[in-house]
C-alpha cells in the first residue's frame, strides 16, 4: 500500500509540473502570438506609409507637373534671359542665386495651394481593413495647415544647369530645383508610423516650339469657311491644338494631349471674338466643355449617323490658352544673314542631298557604314534663285558641310571655305528668302512610282530650317539618312490603334520648312510622297496645291507635323467606300524627339515657357513609431 501510496502521489506530482509547463508554454506562446502580431501590424503600417509615399511621388510626376505648367506660364520670365534670375546679367554662366530663390519662393508658395488640394483631403487608403493613409508635401513651411516635421528644414530653391537665352532661336533651357519635404502617414488600428522624404522636385524650362504640335490650327476650317470634321480616319499620336473648335464624327484617335482655346473669332495674335469652351458633334451640334456628357475628357453621343466618342487617350483641355502666331520671320532672316543662306529674291529650285566623297580625289563613293578610312560625308545645298526683281536671270549655287559645319562653296571643280567678316562660317541651319521657294525637293528617285528608290535630302548630322516670306512648293520626297519612325498609326479590326514604332529618338537629321506670308504646299503628283518634316505656315495652310483636280495619288506618308492658319486640303475622297478620289491620303507620323524638346534650327517658337521634364530627387529619409 505505502508503495501504490508514493506512486499516486509521485503521478500527482508529475501531472501538476507537466500542466504548470504546459501553463507556462501556453502563456509565453500566447505572448509571442501577441507580440508577433504587433511586429506584423508595425511592418504592415510602415509599407502602407513607404506606398502613400510612392503614391504621392506619381502625383508629383503627373498632376502637380500639370499645376507647376499652369504656373509657369504667370511666373516665368518669358523676355528676361533666365526664366527665374532676372535679366541682371546674360552673358554670367549662372543666374544671381538670391533672385532665383525669391522667384522660386514665390512660385513655391502658389504651388503649395495648388498641391494641398490635391493632397490635404485625399485618404491614400489601401484595401486593408481598418488602414488609413495622407500625404503633405511641403514646397513652403506651412503644408495642409502642418508645419514641417521636427529637425527639418527647406532651403530655397535654386538653379541647377542651363545657358542664358540669347534673343535668336529656340530658347535655352534652364533647369531648377524646388526643395520639398514628403510627410506620408499609415494607421493600422492602434498603431502609426510616418516616413519623412525630404528631396528636391527639378524641372527643366524651356521656350515651346511650335514643332512640337502633331497639328496645330488657328482657325480649325478651310480657307473658305468649310467645317473640317475628325472621323474615324484620323490617327494623331502627337499633340494636337486649335485655337478655335475641334469637330468630330464618330471615332477619331489622338495619342497625344488635345488642347482647344475656344476662341470663336481668332486673330493671328489675339483672340477676337468670345471664348467658349467645347466643341461640336455630328448630328448634335455644339456642346460646350461644362455640358459634354458623360464627362468632358470622354465625351460619347450616339445619334442617327453613329456614336461621336473620339479617344483622348492623353487627355483634352478645352481651356487652354490661345497661342499668337509669329508676326514675322525677322529671327529666321537674321539667323540666315548671320551664319546661315540669306537670298533677297526667289528661289527657282532648292536641292537637299547627302553624299560621300573621297579626301584624296574628291570622287563621290558609296555611303557605307561604317565610313570607310579618307572618306567624309557631306551636306549639300543647291540652290537656284533671281538674281534681278523680273526674274529672267537666275544663278546657281552649290554649298555642302560636314560634321563640322564649316560651310564650303563650289568653285570650280573645289570647294572653299565661305568667309564672312573675316572668319569662317559656322553654318546654322538657316536657309531664308524674301520671295518664294518654287521648288524644294530631295534627290529625284530612279524609279518614278517607287519613293524607296530616292535617296536621303538630309545626312544623319544635318539639322535645317528653310524659311521664307512666300509660298514654299515642295516637289519632292524630303528624306532623313536616319528616321527617328517607321510605320504610321493603324487602327486594328477589334477598334484599338498601334501607334507608329519610333524606336531611334537619338536620331539626329532634323528638317523644318516655315513659310511667314504664304503657304507650303505639297506640288507633285508623285505617288506615295515621304516627308520628313514639320511645316508651318503663319498665314496659310500646309496642304496639296489642286488637291480636288490632281489624279488620285496614294499617301502622303509624313514624319514630323503641321502648324498652320487654316486647315489645309491634302485631297478629296468617296464617303461610300473611303477611298481617296483626287488629290493624296494623309499617313501621318508625330515625330516624338519633338516632345524632347528637338526643333530645327531657329524654328518658330510660341512664346510660352513648358515644362520640357521633371524629375524628383532623393537624398534623405526617416521614419518614426507612435
Amino acid at each position: 500500500m505505502n508503495r501504490k501510496g508514493i506512486a499516486l502521489v509521485l503521478a500527482l506530482a508529475t501531472v501538476l509540473v507537466v500542466s504548470g509547463i504546459g501553463t507556462l508554454l501556453f502563456v509565453r506562446t500566447l505572448g509571442e502570438i501577441r507580440h508577433s502580431g504587433q511586429d506584423q501590424a508595425i511592418v504592415q503600417t510602415l509599407m502602407l506609409a513607404r506606398g502613400g509615399a510612392n503614391a504621392g511621388g506619381a502625383l508629383l510626376s503627373t498632376r502637380v507637373r500639370q499645376d507647376l505648367e499652369a504656373l509657369l506660364q504667370t511666373t516665368a520670365s518669358i523676355t528676361d534671359c533666365w526664366a527665374y534670375g532676372g535679366n541682371v546679367n546674360c552673358v554670367a554662366p549662372l543666374p544671381d542665386p538670391n533672385l532665383v530663390a525669391l522667384a522660386l519662393s514665390n512660385l513655391a508658395s502658389l504651388l503649395q495651394l495648388r498641391v494641398d488640394l490635391r493632397f490635404c483631403n485625399q485618404t491614400f487608403n489601401p484595401s486593408l481593413a481598418g488602414a488609413e493613409v495622407r500625404v503633405r508635401v511641403h514646397f513652403t513651411p506651412i503644408a495642409c495647415g502642418q508645419g514641417l516635421p521636427p529637425e527639418t528644414r527647406l532651403p530655397p530653391g535654386r538653379f541647377v544647369e542651363g545657358i542664358a537665352r540669347t534673343g535668336l532661336g529656340t530658347a535655352s533651357s534652364q533647369t531648377y530645383a524646388l526643395p520639398f519635404v514628403m510627410v506620408a502617414e499609415a494607421r493600422l488600428g492602434p498603431h502609426r508610423r510616418n516616413v519623412v522624404l525630404q528631396g528636391e522636385y527639378r524641372f527643366t524650362v524651356g521656350r515651346s516650339s511650335f514643332a512640337r504640335y502633331a497639328l496645330f490650327t488657328n482657325v480649325h476650317t478651310l480657307p473658305n469657311g468649310t467645317d473640317v470634321w475628325f472621323t474615324d480616319r484620323t490617327l494623331f499620336d502627337g499633340p494636337v491644338h486649335t485655337n478655335s473648335h475641334f469637330r468630330f464624327y464618330r471615332r477619331p484617335w489622338f495619342g497625344g494631349e488635345v488642347t482647344s482655346a475656344g476662341c470663336t473669332n481668332p486673330g493671328d495674335q489675339s483672340c477676337r471674338g468670345q471664348t467658349n469652351p467645347g466643341a461640336y458633334f455630328y448630328g448634335v451640334g455644339f456642346v460646350t466643355a461644362g455640358a459634354t456628357r458623360p464627362s468632358p475628357s470622354a465625351p460619347s453621343y450616339t445619334n442617327q449617323f453613329g456614336t461621336h466618342a473620339p479617344e483622348f487617350t492623353a487627355g483634352v483641355d478645352w481651356n487652354a490658352g490661345f497661342i499668337p502666331l509669329p508676326p514675322n520671320a525677322q529671327d529666321q532672316r537674321q539667323a540666315a544673314q548671320n551664319a546661315g543662306l540669306y537670298f533677297s529674291r526667289d528661289i527657282t529650285s532648292l536641292k537637299l542631298y547627302r553624299k560621300c566623297v573621297s579626301v584624296v580625289n574628291g570622287v563621290e563613293v558609296a555611303c557605307s557604314e561604317p565610313l570607310p578610312l579618307g572618306v567624309v560625308k557631306y551636306q549639300y545645298i543647291e540652290v537656284t534663285y533671281c538674281t534681278n526683281a523680273n526674274c529672267n536671270q537666275t544663278r546657281t549655287e552649290v554649298y555642302r558641310y560636314g560634321e563640322d559645319r564649316l560651310l564650303q562653296r563650289q568653285s570650280g571643280n573645289t570647294f572653299v571655305v565661305v568667309q564672312r567678316n573675316g572668319s569662317p562660317v559656322v553654318f546654322n541651319g538657316v536657309i531664308y528668302t524674301d520671295g518664294q521657294v518654287r521648288s524644294f525637293s530631295g534627290p529625284a528617285r530612279s524609279r518614278s512610282n517607287d519613293p524607296s528608290t530616292a535617296g536621303p535630302a538630309l545626312a544623319e548630322f544635318a539639322q535645317i530650317t528653310v524659311a521664307a516670306q512666300g509660298t514654299i512648293r515642295i516637289t519632292g520626297d524630303l528624306k532623313y539618312e536616319k528616321p527617328p519612325c517607321t510605320g504610321v498609326p493603324v487602327r486594328n479590326p477589334n477598334g484599338t490603334v498601334t501607334p507608329a514604332t519610333c524606336d531611334n529618338l537619338s536620331a539626329r537629321n532634323v528638317l523644318g520648312v516655315y513659310s511667314q506670308g504664304g503657304d507650303v504646299l505639297i506640288s507633285t503628283t508623285l505617288r506615295d510622297l515621304n516627308l520628313h518634316a514639320t511645316l508651318m505656315s503663319s498665314s496659310g495652310v500646309v496642304g496639296v496645291e489642286n488637291y480636288n483636280t490632281i489624279p488620285e495619288s496614294g499617301q502622303v506618308y509624313l514624319i514630323g507635323g503641321i502648324i498652320e492658319k487654316y486647315y489645309g486640303a491634302f485631297g478629296t475622297f468617296n464617303a461610300s467606300t473611303g477611298q481617296n478620289s483626287t488629290g493624296y491620303g494623309r499617313a501621318f507620323t508625330y515625330d516624338r524627339r519633338f516632345l524632347q524638346g528637338l526643333a530645327p534650327p531657329f524654328f518658330p517658337t510660341t512664346g510660352q515657357d513648358r515644362i520640357q521634364s521633371v524629375s524628383l530627387f532623393s537624398y534623405g529619409q526617416r521614419e518614426q513609431v507612435y
